[in-house]
């Protein structure tokens, strides 16, 4: 499912695509929804809060720099426009995401049920997955930087080089995979970076046409789905015990040129 969508007036550049995933147990299938929101340029103005909810606007207008007013547009959209896919709720503004006591998303909306998000946000690009709370998620995206191998390697064990050493892709690449596989399944445990990253360690590794899936040698209930998105590596961990339906392809539908749409509304 591909949108193209911006709840305000004015021009703004953007790119919008959400898709509903599954996810199966036997015979019981767990519904979860993904948005990716591509904004190379972003113009602030007043209409851009229109989404918000009353209490999101009086903490947008607390923040002081620009660079997070603009990830925190990012994420809520993101979150808000995923959880509209999963519960048919299209007012964004109904939708109150809050923050917990982990600094963790929390959806507070009275009328979508048990459905919870995870958000994550890189440079021009924020993401975001609804999933319902019986079935812990996270998600992370990273955006391939050279200029950051030396920090990523420092946090790498010597056992997940050996393991990574013989795909066939770039140093950079390699490791901001890592990175991102160990922020998403932070995410659904509700660690962030308060931990050591090594307790996260990557045990196996599974290498497909468009993504790879990973194993933790400290949390074998979880693995994690992982694939470029552009410039990007975008990773979703989910419990061990679901198997996962989804098409990667359609989710470079925001990177398949370098145009990007200009909605005039």
């Amino acid at each position: 499912m591909n949108k193209i969508i911006w709840p305000i007036t004015g021009v703004v550049f953007i790119k919008t695509h959400v898709n509903e995933l599954e996810f199966f147990k036997n015979d019981k299938v767990y519904r979860a929804s993904v948005c990716y929101c591509f904004i190379p340029t972003l113009i602030y103005n007043e209409e851009l809060l229109k989404f918000l909810h009353e209490n999101e606007k009086k903490y947008y207008n607390s923040l002081i720099y620009d660079r997070r007013r603009k990830s925190y547009l990012l994420g809520r959209y993101s979150a808000k426009m995923a959880i509209s896919l999963l519960t048919g709720e299209d007012n964004l503004k109904k939708i109150l995401i809050q923050q917990g006591i982990f600094n963790q998303p929390v959806n507070c909306y009275y009328n979508t049920g048990n459905i919870q998000v995870s958000i994550a946000h890189s440079d021009e690009l924020g993401a975001a997955i609804a999933f319902p709370e019986a079935s812990p998620m996270g998600i992370d995206v990273e955006k391939i930087d050279p200029k950051k191998t030396e920090v990523l390697q420092s946090q790498i064990t010597k056992e997940e080089f050996v393991l990574f050493k013989n795909l066939h892709l770039s140093c950079e690449k390699i490791l901001t995979l890592l990175w991102s596989t160990k922020e998403s399944l932070s995410k659904v445990l509700k660690t962030g970076l308060t931990i050591p990253f090594q307790i996260y360690e990557i045990s196996a590794i599974e290498v497909y046409q468009n993504h790879v899936i990973t194993y933790f040698k400290n949390f074998r209930q979880y693995r994690t789905v992982s694939f470029t998105l552009g410039r990007y590596i975008c990773s979703i961990s989910y419990p061990k015990l679901l198997d996962l339906k989804f098409d990667v392809q359609s989710m470079n539908f925001l990177f398949d040129s370098n145009q990007y749409d200009e909605l005039v509304i």
